[in-house]
């Protein structure tokens, strides 16, 4: 199985070098699997479990898999989850279907920057893109609709999935930067609202605010939507009770952009300061 650095882990946190340890011998247990049972032409382990981001006590195995029959993709991904520890989970990506960005990152091609600020940046924008494409998704939906028009169900499970999806990737952004600039993630039951309070306030002498509090607000409707999809029946979603959600995910996805970049300008121009000082 390929992997092209060294991984990096979070300074002083031994449980995550043990928790990285067993995430290793499992890719690679997952590796020989996918080739040897499931016919694979190769497996690349790539993510922060070889060094694109710092690991730490929530890091997933990343592994993209070429030459996989689709027929085969989710018995091929089921007795890879079988061999996971109940600590860690598993992220399988086709390599054929990755979106460019990624593949060029999976395949080594785009070089993650060695300055960790810049390393940082790329991450965020990797994810940005991954948003924008759900974003287009959702544009697309809205345009088959009319105004008077509700989504028939198998729209609503599509829309509903695309909600989900945005704030996973949202709160991926934000992981990395509570590992890459706080050097900690919340821990407790409600860490997922924990991170998103987090993100709007700034960490003394390490950074400013990375968002503001309209978006901190915002996002935490999103965050909502997605604890409900989670445990709730598909055939209880209603438009009317995540239409704002859905039509405002352009536009939300843009605030954090721009939140974003400036936070980043931001970062930057601190650096320099102190470089001239």
């Amino acid at each position: 199985m390929a992997g092209r650095q060294k991984a990096g882990v979070v300074q002083g946190d031994k449980e995550a070098e043990a928790r990285r340890a067993r995430a290793l011998a499992v890719a690679e247990a997952c590796g020989t699997l996918l080739r040897e049972r499931f016919g694979a032409r190769r497996v690349i382990l790539f993510g922060s479990l070889v060094g694109q981001g710092p690991w730490h006590g929530a890091s997933d195995i990343d592994l993209a898999v070429e030459g996989l029959p689709p027929e085969q993709f989710f018995a091929a991904y089921t007795a890879c989850r079988d061999l996971l520890p109940a600590d860690i989970e598993l992220d399988l990506v086709p390599l054929e279907s990755a979106y460019p960005e990624m593949r060029a990152r999976i395949l080594g091609e785009a070089a993650m920057p060695e300055e960790p600020l810049l390393a940082l940046r790329a991450l965020v924008e990797d994810e940005l893109t991954a948003l924008e494409r759900i974003a287009e998704r959702v544009d697309e939906a809205l345009d088959r609709l009319s105004e008077a028009d509700s989504p028939v169900q198998r729209e609503l499970q599509g829309l509903a999935s695309y909600l989900h999806q945005f704030y996973t990737g949202v709160e991926s952004i934000f992981e990395r930067i509570a590992v890459y600039l706080d050097e900690r993630l919340p821990r407790e039951a409600h860490w997922h609202a924990d991170l998103l309070d987090q993100m709007s306030e700034p960490e003394r002498g390490r950074r400013p605010a990375v968002i503001d509090e309209a978006l901190r607000v915002r996002l935490g409707s999103y965050l909502s939507f997605r604890h409900f999809f989670r445990h709730a029946y598909g055939y209880t979603l209603e438009w009317h009770r995540m239409r704002w959600e859905v039509e405002h995910l352009r536009d939300t996805l843009e605030m954090l952009r721009e939140q974003l970049h400036r936070f980043f300008e931001d970062l930057a121009a601190r650096e320099e300061e102190d470089d001239r000082d």
